[in-house]
């Protein structure tokens, strides 16, 4: 892999925008129009702050040199509130599906139930004329990761939380798709005094210092959400059996999509399985199935914009009591599987026969043993 040279940032350096944070530029007014503000560096006439002839800092000390990175169909935004937001761009009529179970799950009757860890859409914002690009605008949340569990209890909360996310969604006749370990985020930040920056972590919002050091999730509990459902679907009122053809999902050791012409196969356990297929990667296993991509991901993770957050390809140690359970989670074949009414029913029982000192024990991430 080739270092990025000077003459790569160049452009960015002077001023350029990414590609896809074009389109967000374009945007801003319409988007503002409706109540959301972007960052200054999507504003029409934004001009470097780094170029200024007051300016002492260095472009790479400036917030508004912070680009969107891979993320380019989402952006964080402020509220004439205050509050930060999430916004999403679908494009139609290709997202109208994710839109729809979104709002579904966002309804009153099923937002109100604290089993429903579906990330809720607080608000749609229309195509501008003459395009096909919609907005969905959500809670600005966290990648769990940004944050390492302290306990083991806390990573046992996690474990409860999605797994009854999941089971809410299956007792509602419909499937997630990719339930990966990037689609599951959290609200973290209350764990915050100050709100850090969405891109860079370890920097406070406002850039004026870095991030303080998050307050543990044992003190200050958080909640976990679903996200993303391109491709879940919803089976309500039609007949079974609920069948959909493969592959889908990011996860591609699902073993009922191998094989070059894979039939049509029952979704609720792929779901079951990927779930399972998360926990046995991040806590159980170290994930050997891309070893290229994990040693992208290790380079990635080891660079200064994201020094100090933990590599995500290494696992935690001290969770073999979770391993029987996603073992069956992982049966190759899907009929042996258990539901998600049983995933939550065995979970709790594994749950009360862990001690008080094994909940308040430290996590060890695998590679501290070495």
């Amino acid at each position: 892999m080739n270092p990025v040279s000077s003459s790569d940032l160049q452009p960015f350096v002077q001023g350029a925008l990414l590609p896809g944070e074009c389109f967000w530029r374009d945007h801003y007014h319409y988007l503002q129009k409706h109540g959301y503000t972007l960052r200054k560096r999507y504003h029409p006439e934004w001009k470097p702050s780094w170029l200024t002839s007051d300016s002492t800092k260095s472009y790479h000390e400036c917030e508004d040199f912070c680009t969107l990175g891979l993320y380019a169909c989402m952006l964080d935004a402020s509220r004439s509130d205050g509050s930060l937001v999430a916004l999403k761009r679908l494009k139609f009529p290709v997202g109208l599906g994710e839109m729809t179970i979104g709002t579904r799950f966002s309804s009153s009757s099923l937002f109100a139930d604290p089993r429903n860890h579906c990330i809720p859409i607080l608000d749609i914002i229309l195509p501008m004329p003459g395009s096909d690009v919609a907005f969905i605008v959500m809670p600005l949340l966290r990648q769990t990761r940004i944050a390492p569990f302290e306990t083991v209890g806390e990573a046992v909360e996690y474990f409860r939380q999605i797994f009854e996310g999941l089971q809410f969604m299956h007792e509602n006749n419909t499937i997630h798709g990719d339930c990966k370990h990037n689609n599951i985020m959290e609200d973290g930040l209350s764990l915050y005094t100050t709100p850090p920056h969405p891109f860079k972590h370890e920097m406070r919002r406002d850039f004026i210092d870095r991030t303080p050091k998050p307050v543990s999730r044992t003190i200050r509990p958080t909640k976990y959400y679903l996200i993303d459902f391109g491709l879940s679907y919803d089976f309500t009122g039609e007949d079974g059996p609920h069948l959909l053809q493969g592959p889908w999902g990011g996860y591609k050791n699902v073993p009922e999509h191998q094989g070059s012409e894979p039939p049509p196969c029952d979704p609720f356990p792929v779901d079951v399985y990927c779930i399972g297929n998360l926990i046995n990667q991040h806590f159980l296993d170290v994930c050997l199935l891309f070893p290229l991509f994990t040693v992208v991901v290790s380079l990635i993770t080891s660079s200064t914009c994201l020094q100090g957050v933990p590599n995500p390809v290494v696992p935690f140690v001290g969770f073999e009591f979770m391993r029987e359970l996603v073992s069956d989670m992982m049966n190759k074949d899907p009929k042996k599987r258990p539901t998600m009414d049983e995933v939550v029913f065995r979970f709790d029982l594994i749950v009360k026969g862990l001690s008080w000192y094994k909940l308040r024990s430290p996590v060890i991430r695998a590679d501290e043993l070495r």
